[in-house]
């Protein structure tokens, strides 16, 4: 957001009006001239940030895109992986699908679902495979061609959480896995109130956040490439938004949904793990999946959990 040259256009305006400020001319409205300049400089501050706000917005959806164009390949060889163990990204994904899963399997016979940011499609082709009727939207348009390799085209169409392409009322499952976290606090709460306008009564919405206090750093990796943004003039990479349970289910129940419930997955520090050796990662988290409900669901250790889970009926 750019800093607002407001506060310096009142100063030179106030320099200039000391003589109106000692002998006031009143305007129609009963104020003195003085005042009625300084409340227009003040809206002209406020509608020049909400200007900028306004173009932050766009950047990080514009952003989000990009950044799944340039990835969209290694996307999909991660889905293609089979061991779970030797990647945090498949790891994660493990925890996050089992209870993506038992959602699923409380729909009714033939539900209707709706994939937000659908990706490469794999979650997609597991409810075709149960016989659920399925459409999905997703942004990115590498990521839609390598979704036709696994799922009918016509089933994917480009898309916003922002405006959902379905009728009020009109899906038994909503769920967006790892697309809030790419948007801005205004999108993400109007995107919720587009998962509950199109929900069935009753329906499920499934979806996931970045923790902001995750025990893998990641949000003070986030501040210190900002700080270095900023200093360096370097492209910003990509907005990320950080949530807590507590906050999140609050924000939920507040855009319409009747019941939240929020859960942890993978344990944390895994991430590091990885990255300092992947030997090492791999070997550690053969350790701790047995235990990963306690490590990361477990009330008090939910909140520095590797994945934020929500699952919310309207």
């Amino acid at each position: 957001m750019q800093p607002s040259n407001s506060g310096h256009r009142r100063d030179q305006k106030f320099a200039t009006l000391s003589w109106n400020a000692l002998c006031p001319r009143r305007t129609r409205d009963g104020l003195p001239n003085s005042l009625r300049l300084f409340i227009e400089q003040q809206g002209k501050g406020r509608r020049s940030i909400s200007v900028d706000m306004h173009s932050d917005e766009k950047w990080s959806r514009r952003r989000a895109i990009e950044v799944h164009d340039e990835t969209a390949d290694g996307f999909l060889a991660e889905y293609r992986g089979d061991n779970i163990f030797d990647s945090p990204f498949r790891y994660g994904r493990h925890l996050i699908n089992r209870v993506w899963a038992r959602c699923v399997s409380q729909l009714p016979p033939g539900a209707t679902c709706l994939d937000i940011g659908c990706g490469v499609g794999a979650h997609m082709a597991r409810l075709l495979d149960q016989g659920f009727k399925v459409t999905g939207i997703e942004p990115s348009a590498e990521m839609r061609r390598l979704a036709a390799k696994n799922i009918p085209a016509n089933l994917v169409s480009d898309g916003s959480v922002l405006q959902l392409p379905a009728s009020a009322s009109s899906i038994d499952f909503v769920y967006a896995i790892e697309v809030f976290r790419y948007l801005d606090a205004r999108d993400n709460a109007q995107g919720h109130r587009e998962i509950v306008r199109v929900l069935k009564p009753g329906g499920t919405y499934f979806g996931t956040y970045v923790n902001k206090w995750a025990l893998d750093g990641f949000r003070q990796l986030s501040q210190f490439r900002k700080l270095k943004e900023r200093l360096t003039g370097a492209p910003r990479r990509y907005h990320v938004e950080f949530e807590t349970p507590s906050s999140l289910c609050d924000k939920l129940m507040a855009a319409g949904f009747s019941r939240v419930t929020a859960h942890g997955a993978m344990f944390a520090p895994l991430r590091v793990l990885h990255k300092a050796s992947p030997r090492l990662g791999a070997a550690v988290s053969r350790l701790t999946m047995p235990h990963e409900t306690w490590l990361s669901d477990y009330g008090p250790f939910r909140s520095f959990a590797g994945h934020l889970i929500i699952v919310a009926r309207r």
